[in-house]
């Protein structure tokens, strides 16, 4: 079996070809924005700002999507996204995971939320030991 090589973008680093493939591919994955459409979720995400939240981030594979993080950083400020943070980085191989979480724990170190970096780093322990994420050969 060969190494496949997956690729993680920010959101405001990917052409906007690019982002409108990986929102309309988001639903083949999973995900569902809690209100709006693909459109109403591209309002929010054409605004994101680097070091600022909300943060997405997108995985894939070749040119397939895997995975997904979305940064919110407040539960009340988007409606399609009412989560401090959404992702699915317990479905991905631990060499995505990891350095998936290390994006979301910096995320927070730099909002000064250090109780929620110390919960990402202690969920990341979790995942290597295999507590809430995936066997290896079950993921995407």
């Amino acid at each position: 079996m060969n190494c496949l090589e997956e690729v993680i973008l920010n959101y405001i680093d990917m052409s906007e070809e690019q982002r409108i493939n990986a929102l309309k591919d988001l639903k083949n994955i999973g995900f569902y924005p809690a209100f709006g459409t693909e459109q109403t979720m591209k309002k929010i995400m054409d605004k994101s700002i680097i070091d600022k939240m909300p943060q997405f981030y997108f995985v894939f594979r070749k040119e397939q999507l895997i995975g997904y993080l979305f940064i919110i950083g407040d539960t009340q400020k988007y409606r399609p996204f009412p989560w401090l943070a959404i992702g699915n980085v317990d479905e991905l191989p631990m060499r995505v995971t990891r350095p998936l979480m290390k994006i979301h724990i910096k995320a927070w170190e730099k909002m000064n939320d250090a109780p929620m970096a110390d919960y990402l780093r202690r969920q990341l322990i979790d995942y290597e030991h295999g507590v809430g994420h995936r066997p290896e050969n079950q993921c995407r």
